[in-house]
């Protein structure tokens, strides 16, 4: 996670790539079960056989209809090596070490953290938007409302991931209703099933997660403090992005843009058939269904190629983005100032040949 990452840029390189390693043989490990999707490579004629893509259990996207069966290897050309991970700063460490190729719905702020603290990737594209998916839920005793947030959470217990969007999307709420972020007990989560646990054993006021673990909470009693339409329309914008090490980019610009363009495909037969591709996605997922994330009132949308290039996304207001969470996360939440502009850190070109 980006708030502890600061901490190992300026260490031993050498042990940080070591812990990295580490880190992604343990992946590779857990993911055994289904994350060899083998296809022949040379058929297509990519440049490689394997690509070692990063991803987040529970959460189902539609690329995962072909994760199992290998499906989705074979319309990229490459066989696809899926590596669960647990936050968006393992993905940027893993890149950073040279095990992750590409990480796909990584979330924008531990980019941004990371390219804030040096990194040399890349952002390639966006994977997903979710305002609803990624949330703060308030334990249900409590009576939290807009309204009389700012004195019931005086002084509140809070349980979030430190250094990503969630972190970024309650600091932000928090000042936009007028709580004292400086009274408040902030927890750093180990994960979103520790934060649900947590709120289920009445340890935390407010639990801050994604995924699977917001649908527990609220199905425990919690409620949502502001839905994510209202976090749209105070300007807090929530999507994951497709991002690489950029020598990956430079020596494999074929890969990146085969994996670009077979998503975008499996992203339109999702949206053609939902509730035949839904429960293979689940299981693949690790979820019993899909929840909201790709069914009932749908919290996922995908943009297309066209319109990820447009200035809604990465011909403008991403880099835009990554620059107001950065430093908004060194206001209010203790993290290192923006060192530079973030445009630099936004490659259109694999999303161009992707267009055709």
């Amino acid at each position: 996670m980006w708030l502890l990452d600061k901490h190992l840029w300026g260490g031993d390189k050498n042990m940080k790539r070591l812990l990295a390693l580490f880190l992604v043989f343990g992946l590779f490990a857990a993911a055994c079960g289904d994350d060899d999707s083998s296809t022949d490579a040379g058929d297509a004629g990519l440049s490689v056989d394997e690509i070692n893509v990063a991803y987040f259990a529970e959460w189902p996207t539609p690329n995962q209809f072909g994760q199992a069966d290998g499906s989705f290897g074979d319309a990229v050309g490459a066989t696809i090596n899926w590596l669960p991970f647990s936050s968006g700063g393992e993905m940027s460490e893993a890149m950073i070490a040279g095990d992750v190729d590409i990480a796909y719905s990584q979330g924008l702020t531990p980019f941004a953290g990371a390219i804030n603290g040096g990194a040399d990737l890349k952002l390639v594209g966006i994977a997903v938007s979710y305002s609803e998916a990624d949330n703060c839920v308030a334990h249900g005793d409590l009576g939290v409302t807009q309204e009389n947030a700012a004195e019931v959470l005086a002084g509140a217990t809070v349980m979030t991931p430190f250094g990503n969007v969630t972190h970024y999307k309650m600091l932000t709420m928090m000042d936009h209703l007028g709580v004292d972020i400086a009274a408040l007990n902030i927890v750093q989560a180990e994960g979103g099933a520790t934060t649900a646990a947590a709120m289920e054993a009445g340890d935390i006021d407010v639990g801050c997660a994604f995924g699977g673990s917001v649908v527990s909470m609220i199905e425990g009693g919690g409620n949502v403090i502001m839905t994510g339409a209202e976090h749209e329309g105070i300007g807090i914008f929530t999507y994951d992005i497709v991002s690489i090490p950029t020598a990956y980019g430079e020596e494999h610009a074929d890969a990146v843009v085969a994996f670009l363009k077979a998503t975008e495909e499996f992203n339109d037969a999702w949206a053609a058939d939902p509730d035949g591709q839904n429960p293979t996605i689940a299981a693949a997922a690790g979820m019993e269904d899909v929840a909201n994330f790709l069914g009932g009132e749908v919290w996922f949308a995908f943009p297309s190629i066209g319109e990820q290039l447009g200035a809604d996304w990465l011909g403008g207001n991403v880099a835009t983005a990554m620059q107001g969470q950065v430093e908004t996360l060194a206001e209010l939440g203790g993290g290192e100032p923006a060192i530079g502009d973030f445009a630099g850190s936004v490659d259109t070109s694999f999303l161009e040949a992707a267009q055709g």
